[in-house]
């Protein structure tokens, strides 16, 4: 278990400047990357994972889901595309924490990366999304879940693929050696 996750994984950063600047950078780069989206409507993919796993990989679960959650505010609050629902909230906060909890304080490798993915893209975003929906909206969940479900299986290994390679070539150029926290 000590290969897939950190010890003191739970520690919030002490914060600094670095710490708070960094943040807000990843921040803003998560609201926009998640705006910017290939495909049509309904099979969209989007590029806000990858800010979403560097926010986990410097800063561990706890942080991580917190960003996501603002993120998840400040997103709705700058575009307001449809209508805002706090129980969204909770699944921003586990696509963080999850992200923070398989990445942090390690070098990145396959396990951990398809682990993250596996859990947030099938429990968070398939399961958990897709209930929030069909209540919320009362809409049957079968039919939400069966739909997003093709989505979901092209997503993963793609998904999987440019967190690997993306934090690679972030840690092989040093860039989080002065934001990271070890």
């Amino acid at each position: 278990m000590s290969k897939l996750i950190a010890k003191n994984v739970f520690q919030l950063p002490k914060m600094n400047l670095l710490v708070l600047t960094t943040s807000a950078f990843l921040l803003a780069l998560d609201v926009i990357l998640y705006k910017i989206a290939i495909g049509p409507a309904y099979f969209q993919l989007s590029f806000g994972f990858l800010s979403m796993a560097c926010i986990g990989y410097l800063y561990g679960p706890i942080w991580g889901g917190l960003l996501e959650m603002i993120s998840d505010i400040l997103s709705f609050n700058i575009f307001g595309s449809g209508a805002f629902q706090i129980a969204f909230l909770l699944t921003a906060f586990l696509g963080g924490f999850i992200d923070g909890l398989f990445l942090y304080r390690k070098s990145v490798n396959w396990l951990s990366v398809v682990m993250t993915q596996i859990l947030v893209m099938i429990f968070v975003s398939l399961m958990m999304d897709s209930w929030l929906i069909s209540v919320l909206f009362g809409t049957h969940f079968k039919v939400l879940l069966l739909g997003r479900l093709a989505r979901v299986i092209i997503q993963i290994p793609l998904q999987v693929i440019a967190i690997f390679y993306f934090i690679k070539a972030l840690e092989k150029r040093h860039v989080f050696d002065r934001m990271r926290l070890r």
